[in-house]
């Protein structure tokens, strides 16, 4: 059951492609002059109108329900997958966890599919979590209804755990919220790390104090490294606990990268002559990766392929495998990889005048995708842990202001922000694992 699905190669391809000129996309504002992505304007993904849902309203007074239910409207919306009606747009009816679903009242407010959550305390330190998920063409007889029973302490990470699996429902793929960001955050000298749930949630700096704080990366078993320093310090590798990770060369660490599975680390590690990358299975045995200068911001594709932003012959490139991937004379800066169901996705942000933009391309380069545009400073992209979306910083001044922004990485559908916070090295890693119980016997 497939209730919506999202293509990359509908919107730059098909728009400029085929000739229909800029005007036939939808851009944000128009290009100026010395835009160095020239006719790339923002494109509309998708084919079709997204899919409008519902999420029933709930008078239940228990936090585990209104929890669940307010994590998971947030959560569907944005994914970006949906449209999700408001509230106010609720057939008239008494919306208690025991009543039917009408399905036929909420088909006439034009939902496709309506979602129904119930939380409440199961024992002293559990609690329940249900979600079934109705098709409007389909009947008042939900395709999916699954319960579990979670520990009280992660109802919120479990909550995000069941929304997964409802966007899994509507269109074939879990989504990615059961995860968290991290990023470093604040004035030169004050900087801190900082981590945040997917949705905006809970941002807290995690970094010892007394020392400026950069670069964070999750490593083996989704513990947190870091650069940091104290005044007239190098920038050293710190773990989660706060104690040094020592390195086999000396000076500055300004950047710290993971392979997806922690079989391999990388650093940009200031040194003579530059900045150069440094990469091997552990801290402990880093070598010399490239001999490419100021070579900034390491990452890994998916499949292991190191990757950063380097000295180009004019401006600044994209590396990969320790060749160029994107073109010559843009300023491109802060790669990240998306694995996307259509395919990995390089996506990077390019100088443009005194903004920057973010582009899509392919793992090996391509042509582009534009996902910003005219709306300020765009940039250190990180990629959800289901490849559909992609979190930035913006310096935006319009709609909702700056922030940490998620997008569509096929460029359909507008920003939506997480959370009113400006930073650097945005990372986006899943959660540990479930420690819930489905429950299987009748409710």
């Amino acid at each position: 059951m497939r209730l919506t699905a999202s293509f990359f190669t509908i919107g730059l391809g098909l728009a400029l492609g085929l000739g229909l000129g800029p005007d036939a996309a939808m851009g944000e504002t128009p290009a100026p002059a010395d835009d160095p992505l020239g006719n790339i304007v923002v494109v509309a993904g998708g084919s079709r109108p997204l899919p409008k849902i519902a999420v029933i309203p709930s008078v239940a007074p228990e936090t585990e329900d209104l929890t669940l239910r307010s994590v998971m409207r947030r959560d569907l919306d944005l994914s970006g997958e949906f449209d999700v009606l408001p509230d106010s747009a609720a057939p008239d009816g008494l919306y208690v966890a025991d009543a039917p679903v009408d399905v036929a009242a909420w088909s006439k407010k034009g939902a496709e599919a309506v979602v129904k959550v119930s939380g409440r305390p199961r024992d002293k330190d559990t609690a329940e979590l249900r979600a079934q998920v109705f098709l409007t063409a389909r009947g008042a007889t939900a395709v999916f209804d699954k319960r579990y029973r979670v520990p009280e302490a992660d109802l919120r990470a479990e909550s995000h755990r069941l929304a997964d699996r409802v966007i899994g429902a509507l269109t074939g793929q879990n989504g990615g919220f059961a995860s968290h960001l991290t990023f470093a955050s604040g004035a030169a000298g004050t900087r801190q790390v900082l981590t945040m749930d997917a949705d905006g949630h809970d941002a807290r700096a995690v970094s010892p104090p007394g020392r400026s704080a950069i670069a964070p990366a999750f490593g083996k078993n989704g513990a947190l490294f870091f650069a940091a320093a104290g005044p007239g310090e190098l920038y050293r590798v710190f773990d989660q606990t706060g104690a040094t990770v020592p390195i086999p060369y000396k000076g500055s660490v300004y950047g710290i990268a993971f392979s997806r599975d922690r079989s391999q680390v990388a650093i940009a590690l200031g040194v003579h002559d530059g900045i150069r990358v440094f990469a091997g299975p552990d801290f402990a045995t880093l070598r010399p990766a490239s001999e490419v200068g100021m070579a900034v911001h390491p990452t890994f594709t998916p499949d292991g392929k190191l990757a950063f932003a380097g000295e180009g012959t004019t401006g600044q490139r994209i590396f990969v495998d320790g060749k160029p991937v994107t073109p010559d004379g843009l300023f491109a800066s802060s790669p990240t990889f998306c694995n996307h169901p259509d395919g990995v996705r390089l996506v990077f942000a390019v100088g443009v005048g005194k903004d920057t933009d973010l582009v899509a391309t392919g793992e090996r380069g391509g042509p582009l995708l534009r996902l910003t545009q005219g709306q300020g400073k765009n940039g250190y992209p990180a990629c959800s842990p289901d490849g559909r979306l992609v979190a930035f910083f913006s310096t935006r001044t319009g709609g909702e202001g700056p922030g940490v922004y998620v997008k569509r990485i096929d460029g359909g559908g507008r920003a939506k922000r997480v959370a009113p916070i400006l930073g650097d090295s945005l990372r986006w890693e899943s959660l540990p694992p479930s420690t819930a119980q489905e429950i299987t016997d009748a409710p």
